[in-house]
C-alpha cells in the first residue's frame, strides 16, 4: 500500500512539473547541484523532478588506455634489433657457404693441376725425341751452380742428358731452327728447416733474344718454402711446361730465386729440356 501511495505522489509531481514548465503563473525555483530540481507552487509544496538518463550506446567499444610513446619506441627498437641480428646470421651462413664452395673448388683445381703436371713429367721423361727434329734434355748434375745471368748450370752430355740439333752455353739452350717448341723444367726442392727470411721461391723459364734488350719470362711458378703442415724437413717439387715459339739463335734458360733450396739427388729429380713439335 505504501508503494502504490508513492507511485501516486510521483505521478502527481510529474504532472505538476509539466504544469510548471508550460505555464508561468506559478513561481518556480531550481537547483542544479546534480541531485534534484524542485518546482515551488503557490501552495508552497515542493516535489522532486523525474530525470531520464540515456543508457550508453551499444556501439561504443571497451575503453582501451593509450600506449605511452616511450613504450612504442622501445618496441620498435627491439624489432629493429632482431632484424639486424637475423641479417648478421644470414650473412655468416652465406659467407660460410661460399668459403666451403671456394675450398672445394681450390682442392679440385689443385688435384687437377697435380695430375696435369704428373702427366707432363711422364711425357717429358719417357718421350723419345723425333728423328731429325731439334731436342735437348739436361740434368742438374752432382751440384747446384749458377751462371753469370743467375740461371742454373746443367749437365748436357753425361747420364740421361743429350743434345740433338740444339746448342748449349752457360746454362742456356740455344735454338738452331725456328719453330714451336715444348719446353719443360722440374726442380726438386728441400730444406731441413724453414728459412727465417724470404720464404717465397720463384722458379722461371726465361728467353733471351736479340730483338729485345731484357730477358723475357716465359713460364713462372711461385712457391712458399714452408707450408702450414710441418716446419721440419720441408720438401717440394716445382714443374713448368709450355709451348713457345723460338727463333734461330734465341736462348732459353732456368732461373731460381733461392738456389740453396734446390736439392741434388739423381737425374730424375731436377731437369730442363725442350723439343720441337
Amino acid at each position: 500500500m505504501w508503494a502504490s501511495h508513492s507511485l501516486e505522489r510521483i505521478t502527481q509531481a510529474a504532472g505538476k512539473r509539466q504544469t510548471c514548465l508550460l505555464s508561468s503563473p506559478f513561481q518556480s525555483s531550481a537547483t542544479t547541484d546534480g541531485s534534484s530540481i524542485y518546482c515551488v507552487m503557490e501552495a508552497g509544496t515542493a516535489y522532486p523532478s523525474v530525470f531520464v538518463v540515456d543508457a550508453p550506446s551499444q556501439r561504443d567499444g571497451p575503453f582501451v588506455p593509450p600506449v605511452p610513446r616511450s613504450q612504442k619506441k622501445g618496441q620498435r627498437a627491439q624489432v629493429l634489433l632482431w632484424i639486424l641480428v637475423l641479417l648478421m646470421l644470414t650473412a655468416v651462413v652465406v659467407q660460410g657457404y661460399f668459403l666451403i664452395s671456394f675450398r672445394k673448388e681450390l682442392d679440385k683445381a689443385t688435384v687437377t693441376q697435380e695430375a696435369v703436371e704428373a702427366s707432363y713429367e711422364k711425357f717429358a721423361q719417357g718421350h723419345s725425341p723425333p728423328t731429325g727434329k731439334p731436342a735437348a734434355h739436361l740434368t742438374l748434375g752432382s751440384s747446384v751452380n749458377m751462371a753469370m745471368n743467375r740461371g742454373l748450370l746443367w749437365e748436357y752430355k753425361d747420364g740421361s742428358a743429350f743434345l740433338q740439333d740444339m746448342g748449349y752455353k752457360d746454362g742456356s739452350l740455344i735454338c738452331n731452327k725456328s719453330g714451336l717448341y715444348y719446353i719443360y723444367s722440374k726442380l726438386y726442392l728441400g730444406y731441413p728447416s724453414c728459412p727465417t727470411t724470404n720464404p717465397l721461391l720463384t722458379h722461371s723459364i726465361c728467353k733471351r733474344t736479340s730483338n729485345y734488350p731484357k730477358e723475357i719470362v716465359l713460364l713462372t711458378n711461385n712457391i712458399l718454402s714452408c707450408n702450414w703442415d710441418s716446419h721440419r724437413d720441408w720438401r717440394h717439387n716445382s714443374f713448368l711446361a709450355g709451348i713457345v715459339q723460338l727463333e734461330e739463335k734465341e736462348e732459353v734458360f732456368v732461373k731460381v730465386s733461392q738456389s740453396q733450396l734446390v736439392r741434388v739427388k739423381d737425374d730424375s729429380k731436377s731437369y730442363f729440356g725442350a723439343f720441337m713439335i
